[in-house]
């Protein structure tokens, strides 16, 4: 039987007890004939009532000041190695001079990535206030909408502010992260921050945007277009949008992280244009980031959707991104995102907003058998 273990990680805690907390930590163990774990959360005065209030059946709450006794009892206990400090470990081992401390690394982390029904629920409700939010972007931004003229001329931090705003007003609890809006050649910094840049007639905008409902988060990106594509910019853009159809239906139980990341990669490679010159890169090399990640209590945990790292396969109801995209460093990029949840045969896109704005979508929908995305 594995040795009890302390966590300390508050995102692990709120996971295990319901309770979202900014100081506490928790004592994972087995009593002797237990069938099940007994979890023990310890906080202090300031949560003690909120903790006995929302603490999941099968919690005892206990005082902060009571967890000594119980570590004291314990020979061997394993921490959250990722979360504990050297300064805190040692400080620990000075108090508990009988406990051997053990650096355990995941064991949480692994629970959280197959979402139960509660949580998968979560999600879809952000996904769906993400998806309003951004189906109200060409009207804010007065791009393709009758009898409108111009781009709006508003700025980047402007536009990142009404989209927390409208956000707010459906339901979100929080943003899941800061908003990216990036405008013109701003868009080739993939985690670009909103500036005072104001919007320009022809500019590409980049949005990726995602909300928190009762903890779990949304992730979303899509491109919006003030004037006419070029042709390298129609090429790109329904590239991406198909390599997120495609990746979509791969993210099945039971398939590799670095198989999707390789396949995408594979498919830009095939779509570049011929080299002229030495230094021209293909747009596989102007993809910069991992195809995905985990989504959940975090925006990015679990696993990691990129040929580079550890080889894993996707769980039931695990929730992640698929996200190709090429950037044109000075010039111009894009990324296309959504949230998907594995499924048996199939993943299923949870973020619908249509990847077009809607000047956009019956033109699109004729090129390279690509829909609107609805």
């Amino acid at each position: 039987m594995p040795a009890p273990l302390l966590v300390s990680n508050l995102t692990n805690i709120r996971y295990l007890s319901g309770v979202h907390l900014t100081d506490g930590l928790m004592l994972v163990r087995k009593s002797a004939g237990a069938r099940h774990a007994v979890p023990l959360l310890f906080v202090d005065s300031r949560y003690t009532e909120k903790a006995a209030d929302e603490a999941k059946r099968g919690i005892k709450v206990l005082h902060r000041d009571e967890l000594p006794k119980w570590i004291k009892r314990l020979k061997k206990v394993r921490f959250e190695a990722n979360d504990v400090t050297v300064t805190r470990l040692q400080k620990w081992k000075k108090i508990f001079r009988g406990t051997q401390f053990i650096p355990s690394e995941g064991v949480i982390e692994e629970l959280r990535r197959a979402k139960k029904k509660e949580e998968i629920l979560c999600t879809k409700k952000a996904c769906r206030i993400t998806d309003k939010v951004l189906q109200e972007i060409p009207r804010i931004l007065r791009v393709g909408a009758p009898r409108q003229g111009a781009p709006s001329g508003m700025t980047e931090k402007e536009l990142g502010w009404k989209i927390e705003k409208l956000s707010r007003e459906l339901g979100a609890d929080a943003m899941a992260f800061e908003t990216i809006v990036a405008f013109g050649p701003s868009s080739s910094r993939p985690h670009h921050r909103p500036t005072e840049r104001r919007l320009r007639k022809g500019d590409l905008v980049q949005i990726d945007m995602g909300v928190n409902v009762k903890g779990y988060c949304s992730d979303c990106s899509r491109v919006f277009f003030t004037g006419k594509q070029t042709p390298e910019q129609k090429k790109i853009f329904d590239l991406l949008v198909a390599i997120v159809k495609d990746t979509t239906k791969m993210a099945k139980v039971g398939a590799h992280n670095t198989a999707l990341d390789k396949f995408a990669r594979k498919r830009m490679r095939q779509m570049s244009p011929k080299r002229k010159t030495k230094n021209e890169k293909r747009y596989d090399e102007l993809f910069f980031h991992s195809l995905g990640h985990g989504v959940g209590l975090e925006i990015h945990e679990g696993i990691n959707i990129s040929s580079r790292a550890k080889k894993m396969k996707l769980k039931p109801n695990e929730i992640v991104t698929t996200e190709p995209g090429v950037y044109f460093e000075g010039k111009w990029g894009m990324r296309i995102e959504d949230t998907v949840l594995v499924g048996k045969k199939s993943g299923l896109r949870l973020t619908q907003a249509p990847y077009l704005p809607i000047r956009d979508r019956k033109k699109s929908s004729t090129r390279a058998g690509i829909d609107d995305g609805r």
